[in-house]
């Protein structure tokens, strides 16, 4: 599920709001006082909806921004001033590539719960014109605006929503620059630690894999009913990560070709909600999911032949003329040639 419930973000309004101008700069730095939003409100909100896909995080302690905020709720006519604190440490994390903008803090509301966020929105150049009417005609005069908020993605670099919690508190977190974590900076600013390891994300990733394909055998290809195991683990190795907005290349490397309304695409989508992975980017840990280390024929008559990985030149396959395959083994020697026990299938 997402960070904020659904009637949550439906509910969402601003209760509080001020920016500072930050930059790179030294004297790049200036303090403003808190406006009211008006009609604008719905603007800034819908830069807020977006964050609410993002990466979860928990607040270390001892985080500025989380003393911060627990100041801001013990006293509220603090909110301006502790604003301007965070936004010049936030200047004083920016590095040499960041681009002059804007600092935000929201104190928000849904309903009976309460929530705040940060936002760092860069200033982009805008053209606009005008026309004047003259003897000869229409003439459009051209106009560059510099400090502007515009909806486009790229303009939003850092944003995150925050939630107290009896564990002090845990927020959900974008950042262009870093879509698969956020950066060095932003993170020591925040004060906050992911709250997922890579490990953990893709053994739960593999083991979504594995339960789509379990609840939709029938619907696998043939080559993904048989090698599944090594495609999920091939596709761990060989692609640099996950992203939950574009699944494609995983499912693809996986699953092959889908239907764009596929049962298996439907349901793996689903699983990623129910675990809290719709919003998680993130680099796969290729030691999380381990080569297996038995390999597995069985064939439509049911005859098994397994083996270990060490053995793989042992046995060979060949597809015959007219259907079917030929299985080949080679071996030093059989140990059994017996009939075979259910109830001691294994022996000696």
């Amino acid at each position: 599920m997402a960070f904020l419930e659904q009637e949550q973000l439906d509910s969402l309004v601003i209760e509080r709001m001020v920016f500072h101008v930050v930059g790179p700069e030294e004297n790049e730095l200036t303090l403003l006082e808190e406006i009211d939003p008006g009609s604008f409100s719905e603007f800034f909100l819908d830069r807020l909806r977006g964050t609410n896909t993002g990466i979860v995080f928990d607040f270390l302690a001892g985080s500025p921004v989380l003393t911060s905020i627990h100041l801001i709720e013990a006293d509220p006519h603090s909110f301006v001033q502790e604003s301007k604190k965070l936004a010049a440490l936030f200047k004083a994390q920016h590095t040499g590539a960041a681009v002059k903008g804007v600092f935000f803090l929201f104190k928000l509301r849904a309903a009976q719960d309460r929530f705040y966020a940060l936002l760092k929105y860069d200033h982009q150049a805008v053209l606009s014109y005008r026309i004047e009417d003259r003897q000869t005609g229409h003439y459009p005069l051209l106009q560059q605006i510099q400090d502007t908020f515009v909806k486009s993605p790229e303009a939003l670099q850092k944003s995150a929503i925050v939630r107290l919690n009896g564990n002090g508190g845990e927020l959900c977190v974008k950042d262009r620059v870093a879509p698969k974590g956020i950066t060095h900076y932003f993170r020591g600013f925040l004060g906050a630690q992911r709250r997922h390891t890579p490990a953990t994300l893709t053994t739960k990733l593999a083991e979504i894999t594995q339960k789509v394909a379990k609840d939709h055998f029938s619907e696998l290809s043939e080559d993904a009913r048989r090698n599944l195991r090594q495609r999920l683990y091939e596709t761990v190795q060989t692609q640099d990560g996950f992203d939950p907005g574009n699944t494609d290349p995983f499912l693809f490397a996986v699953f092959g070709p889908l239907p764009e309304k596929s049962k298996i695409r439907q349901a793996f989508d689903r699983q990623l909600r129910s675990s809290n992975l719709e919003g998680e980017a993130f680099d796969f840990d290729r030691e999380a999911v381990k080569r297996p280390l038995k390999r597995r024929i069985v064939t439509t008559e049911g005859i098994q032949v397994i083996w270990d990985r060490q053995y793989e030149g042992n046995v060979k396959l060949q597809d015959l003329a007219g259907g079917g395959t030929q299985i080949t083994i080679t071996t030093g020697g059989v140990k059994e040639n017996d009939d075979f026990s259910e109830s001691n299938p294994r022996r000696g």
